[in-house]
């Protein structure tokens, strides 16, 4: 190619953060040819008002979304969430390799929003950056930045009828109705995996990302659903603490022993200990009354536990069970108040050093793409006929002794009668887990290899 076509293509630069595998890509101007990487962290990475640079037509809303969660991980943050410098530790690469401070990033040619154009891609590792974020900021620049949409949603959840005011919080009995009403609308949001897989696709969702997923009309899951009812009533001065729970986990929280599996991010060497945390619920504070809310859905009833009943389910030595039923069988939660780092250390770890997080929600803790009261629907990995019929045998084991109606199917549907009424009952998550499997196969080829069908199985849950 001509020096001058190479010339007159458009340079765009890609921010990708290695870790969650976030990537925003901005166009850069003519201005900025040859410029160093410090230049360019300071022009289109540090920028305090990222939808400037869509104003500016040099980004699309989806990059600046990307971006603006690579910068809250990567910046130190006052209390207000002003950006402070990059904290210590951060390392950026083309491909393998290290880019010095005053070295321009090379460019390669690419195609960019279906444009011929210039790349320049640089990574960010941020592996050896303290993990601790700068909360009161990080929380803070994320309540701001979607204010109205995050308001909205609390005023509607706590509204007892459209017309109604909400409750006093400046009452003890208004301030607790204002909490159950707002554990009730996290509760009611869907239980489900396939948001992972649809829309902004994010692995693992902080309780911002979360609450935002919920007001869209979809859900999460019971550690992403607790991080967003926190990060909703911190903001309305609310003093809560994580709570863990697991099937027999019955006796003391093993905090040391799942302190060090973090530590070493050796969940197969703990695998033992991590029934105390498969679950996620929260103790509140409330004018000296504690309360324990557990908001998950799924098939798990509300919980908004107070009193007596309270001090047994949270005897930090002898915990009374709690029967509950995840999917299709019954079992005792055994739950117990988390220590603040170790819950904190949990959630960092899933969203940023489990890269196959999303795959192991739907497979490894057995929670497939949705649960409801009445359905359970999970997708259906094999690559041979044979798979695929032991795998279908292995429904029929687990479906017949409880007495559940199933469907499987080695093809993406769900027009077997059980899928068919699941997609009556409930049509958006139907169209969603529909819509899931293109990016589900991708991710699941990713780390188990090309060659895989993918069918789908729904059982009628009793």
């Amino acid at each position: 190619m001509p020096a001058r076509s190479r010339a007159s293509r458009p340079v765009f630069l890609r921010w990708t953060d290695s870790l969650t595998g976030r990537s925003a890509i901005l166009r850069t101007r003519d201005s900025d040819a040859g410029a160093s990487l410090d230049a360019l962290v300071a022009k289109y990475l540090a920028v305090e008002r990222p939808d400037a640079l869509v104003d500016a037509g040099l980004a699309l809303a989806d990059s600046v979304f990307d971006l603006q969660a690579i910068q809250d991980r990567l910046f130190s943050l006052s209390d207000s969430g002003a950006l402070l410098g990059a904290r210590p530790g951060a390392v950026y690469r083309c491909g393998v390799r290290e880019l010095r401070p005053d070295e321009p990033p090379p460019a390669k040619a690419a195609s960019v929003v279906g444009v011929s154009a210039s790349l320049l891609d640089v990574s960010i590792d941020r592996s050896e950056v303290e993990p601790a974020l700068d909360r009161t900021g990080f929380d803070r620049r994320r309540w701001d930045r979607n204010r109205t949409a995050l308001q909205s949603f609390v005023e509607d959840a706590v509204r007892d009828g459209a017309r109604a005011a909400p409750p006093d919080l400046d009452d003890p009995r208004g301030r607790v109705q204002f909490l159950r009403r707002l554990a009730l609308a996290v509760w009611r949001s869907p239980f489900e995996n396939y948001s992972r897989f649809t829309g902004r696709k994010i692995p693992y969702k902080t309780g911002d990302e979360t609450a935002l997923n919920i007001i869209a009309g979809r859900g999460a899951i019971c550690s992403e659903k607790v991080q967003a009812l926190k990060f909703l009533t911190d903001e309305y001065g609310f003093e809560s603490r994580y709570v863990f729970a697991g099937p027999d986990a019955a006796g003391l929280l093993p905090s040391d022993r799942l302190r060090r599996a973090l530590d070493r991010l050796d969940f197969d060497g703990a695998r033992p200990e991590m029934r105390y945390w498969q679950h996620t619920a929260l103790e509140y504070i409330v004018d000296g009354e504690r309360i324990l809310v557990d908001a998950t859905n799924g098939n798990i009833p509300f919980m908004f536990v107070r009193g007596r009943e309270l001090d047994g389910i949270l005897d930090e030595r002898d915990p009374a069970p709690v029967r509950v039923r995840m999917g299709t069988y019954g079992e005792d939660f055994y739950y117990h108040r988390a220590p603040d780092d170790l819950t904190a250390s949990l959630f960092y770890a899933m969203e940023n050093y489990v890269p196959e997080i999303d795959l192991v929600q739907v497979f490894d803790n057995e929670l497939g793409l949705a649960i409801t009261k009445d359905y359970l629907i999970a997708p259906v990995p094999y690559k041979t006929e044979r798979e695929y019929a032991d795998l279908a045998r292995l429904y029929a084991d687990l479906a017949a002794p409880r007495g559940l109606d199933f469907d499987i199917s080695p093809q993406w549907s769900l027009d077997g009668a059980v899928g068919a009424a699941f997609a009556a009952d409930e049509p958006s998550a139907a169209a969603a887990v529909m819509e899931s499997r293109d990016h589900l196969l991708e991710r699941y080829e990713r780390f188990e290899g090309a060659g895989y069908g993918m069918g789908l199985a729904a059982a009628r849950l009793r």
